[in-house]
């Protein structure tokens, strides 16, 4: 009895030594809050991919995304404090290199050739390039679609004098070609996609393939990465972690970025071997970068003379830990 007795006991103080132990276990578990501005695109799927498998909460982070129509919407949230992470293409990081120096890029994690596509009304007499010529194009100001616009124009030796450009926020553009007020646009997808939907078989896509290769990079502010360097080091491991899922999960990840951008399967199907996702730092990103600079200087679209020093933009040290072989930039 008195053995009976004494295993109850010892059982009882086991028990509760192991809840305590959880216990404390759990109070001593502490998220790193951090807000990342995505855009709602295919470019962002590491981001979707990795907010639905967990990736984040297994690194320690409680991530708040908040949502942007564009890479320059969420790029001009974070450099007026709103969000301390972001995604982006090249554009507006050149834009914004004539007038601060106080962001850097830690991380491109997806590429490609065909996000940016000019759409054109088959209607107005548009077959080709050489047909934009007196045509009216949508496009968004201070990004890519702007410079893609440039690029694609000289690439088929077209004055810039030959076309007029209207402005419009990026969802505006399906609907502006649709309704006539104006004659092609410039943008990337799923916008390009709705746009083409849209038109029927009115739509044409001119070719435009080896004018660019667009890239969607991760901001932070200098200040950020230098008071939270743990922080950013435990998301670019997470992305990366979504980037490797993708790879061998295909048809699940475009599930997952179907349901999360609440589009159509078909529609993910369809775009997504556009896309090349993995996680870098690469010389062309640079190369890019001053290509760009070139281009709003030589069209006065800055009042800056010289092409800054891109290598002042680049955070390297994240990278070097998390991923040192994706490294690609010469120093």
């Amino acid at each position: 009895m008195i053995k009976m007795e004494r295993k109850i006991i010892s059982l009882i103080l086991i028990l509760s030594f192991s809840l305590l132990v959880v216990g404390c276990s759990q109070e001593q578990v502490e998220f790193d809050k951090v807000t990342l501005g995505a855009e709602t695109s295919l470019l962002t799927a590491a981001v979707w991919v990795a907010e639905d498998q967990g990736y984040f909460q297994e690194q320690g982070l409680d991530l708040t995304i908040k949502e942007f129509d564009s890479g320059k919407a969420s790029f001009n949230d974070m450099l007026n404090g709103g969000v301390d992470i972001s995604t982006v293409a090249p554009t507006p990081i050149m834009f914004n290199s004539f007038k601060r120096q106080d962001f850097s890029i830690f991380a491109t994690f997806v590429d490609s050739n065909e996000d940016v596509k000019v759409i054109t009304r088959k209607d107005v007499g548009i077959n080709s390039a050489a047909d934009l010529k007196g045509k009216k194009i949508g496009i968004v100001d201070g990004s890519t679609s702007q410079f893609f616009l440039g690029a694609f124009l000289i690439y088929n030796q077209i004055f810039k004098s030959d076309v007029e450009t209207v402005s419009f926020i990026p969802s505006e553009l399906p609907s502006a070609l649709q309704n006539g007020d104006v004659d092609a646009i410039v943008i990337w997808e799923p916008h390009a996609y709705n746009a083409i939907n849209l038109l029927g078989d009115n739509s044409l896509v001119i070719p435009s393939s080896e004018v660019y290769t667009e890239t969607f990079n991760l901001m932070v502010l200098n200040k950020f990465v230098e008071d939270n360097p743990e922080i950013i080091e435990k998301f670019l491991m997470a992305v990366d972690e979504a980037t490797n899922f993708i790879k061998n999960n295909k048809e699940e990840s475009q599930t997952i970025v179907a349901e999360r951008l609440n589009l159509d399967q078909e529609i993910i199907t369809t775009l997504w071997d556009d896309f090349k996702f993995k996680i870098s730092l690469d010389q062309s990103l640079l190369v890019t970068l001053e290509d760009e600079a070139r281009w709003a200087i030589e069209n006065d679209l800055t009042d800056a003379k010289e092409v800054p020093n891109y290598l002042d933009y680049i955070h390297l040290n994240t990278l070097e830990k998390v991923k040192p072989e994706a490294i690609g930039i010469i120093r």
